[in-house]
């Protein structure tokens, strides 16, 4: 695209309200096939004319939905910047100079050091709070604007940091729009009223209205009332534990969690992608030290790693294994309300409220497991919590003194 050319956008009038949102931050969170990354593509390419020597930033949940949706509708738009991309380095150098990063959510901190002229996020519903974080700092020195475009997948960060301060006018450089599906004119009506009378309201709401509602076939439904504030380091408890899932590629995952008064808390969290074993090794110290724990439940699937642990001396303890069974005890604490998450644990609070069962699909048996995605902390905290095992209390009761055995002495020798 050079700045000679010139591209006709047909837009129906809640996309044209959208694409000229003129806040720092702006939300399109709509119904499926909507047409909500159409305007992420064209807004990203009114950026590019108004910045053609500048940096943006391009961003997905995941690298497939990056390849397989978002660069794909970027590049239908604009299929002359295609032979522009260079995807083993995950840029795009504009013919004008500039430069688009191509970048996934799944390591945010891989976003950290651009300094962006503007950003696109799109399916930005199932990033984490990090991502939002990260974003933010990386237009802090250019004023430069950040457009998230998604499906309300869950009633995460995007709800509680976005949409509810907007909504309460705590923030003007918010702007938020949404519609559903069937305002497209290309969406077909006869479809939308079919999987009105097939899904539940909720699940209707949330993928064709627009509407943020919980993910449906959640794992753990944590009721706001178990959201707290944060226990002081200092308070009195009857155990400290730590829980970690290994990872490089994904990321790694450490979770404190303190017993007090038979109620668990998850306290504190760290979860960072692309950090070798010594690195998370030297965290795990920093944490045992902090917060004074006892014991680490690692993952038990890297030995190896494990082994490097107990070398370095840290309080390796042995993890159970059974995903189900884990699964079911935390549900459990849920119900009693006896697991409960500070309000400083925001990266916990995400990945909890999109932790869902696969949906049923017709003609296949229904599965009992989770998906796997952005699964690392409650991975972590379900290690550490269902593995423990407290150490009794037991009183001595000493046993009757033993008489003297004189069998042997009718023995002739």
């Amino acid at each position: 695209m050079t700045e000679t050319q010139e591209k006709i956008v047909k837009l129906f009038p809640k996309q044209f309200d959208a694409f000229n949102f003129e806040t720092q931050f702006g939300a399109v969170v709509a119904g499926v096939q909507s047409g909500k990354s159409y305007v992420g593509a064209y807004w990203s390419g009114k950026k590019i004319t108004e910045f053609p020597k500048g940096t943006g930033i391009i961003i997905a949940p995941t690298y497939n939905v990056l390849r397989q949706a978002t660069l794909k509708k970027f590049f239908d738009v604009f299929s002359e910047l295609r032979i522009c991309y260079k995807e083993h380095k995950g840029e795009i150098h504009l013919p004008t100079g500039g430069i688009i990063y191509v970048r996934s959510a799944d390591k945010p901190l891989g976003i950290e050091g651009i300094t962006a002229n503007w950003i696109w996020i799109d399916e930005g519903g199932m990033t984490s709070v990090l991502t939002w974080t990260v974003c933010r700092s990386r237009v802090s020195m250019t004023g430069g604007q950040i457009l998230i475009t998604t499906t309300p997948y869950n009633m995460g960060w995007l709800y509680k940091d976005f949409y509810l301060p907007y909504k309460e006018k705590q923030d003007k450089d918010l702007s938020f729009y949404s519609w559903s599906s069937v305002e497209s004119p290309y969406f077909s009506k006869e479809f939308y009223e079919a999987e009105r009378k097939r899904l539940r309201p909720e699940e209707f709401n949330r993928r064709y209205e627009g509407q943020f509602n919980k993910m449906t076939g959640l794992v753990y439904d944590l009721p706001d009332e178990l959201q707290v504030v944060l226990l002081d380091v200092n308070i009195k408890t009857e155990a400290r534990i730590i829980g970690v899932d290994w990872g490089f590629r994904n990321p790694a995952a450490i979770i404190v969690c303190y017993l007090r008064d038979n109620e668990w808390y998850i306290v504190d969290e760290w979860k960072v992608a692309e950090r070798t074993t010594a690195e998370i090794i030297q965290v795990l110290k920093n944490k045992l030290s902090e917060h004074h724990a006892i014991a680490v439940y690692p993952d038990p699937a890297e030995p190896d790693r494990i082994e490097e642990c107990r070398r370095a001396g840290i309080p390796v303890m042995e993890t159970n294994k059974d995903i189900k069974g884990g699964i079911s005890y935390i549900q459990q604490l849920i119900r009693e309300k006896r697991f409960k998450v500070c309000n400083n644990c925001q990266e916990t609070l995400n990945e909890i409220s999109m932790y869902h069962y696969a949906e049923p699909q017709e003609d296949k048996p229904e599965k009992d497991e989770p998906l796997k995605f952005n699964d690392h902390i409650a991975d972590s905290f379900r290690y550490a919590i269902y593995s423990y095992k407290p150490v009794g209390n037991y009183n001595f009761i000493p046993s009757s003194p033993i008489k003297p055995y004189y069998g042997d002495r009718d023995i002739s020798f």
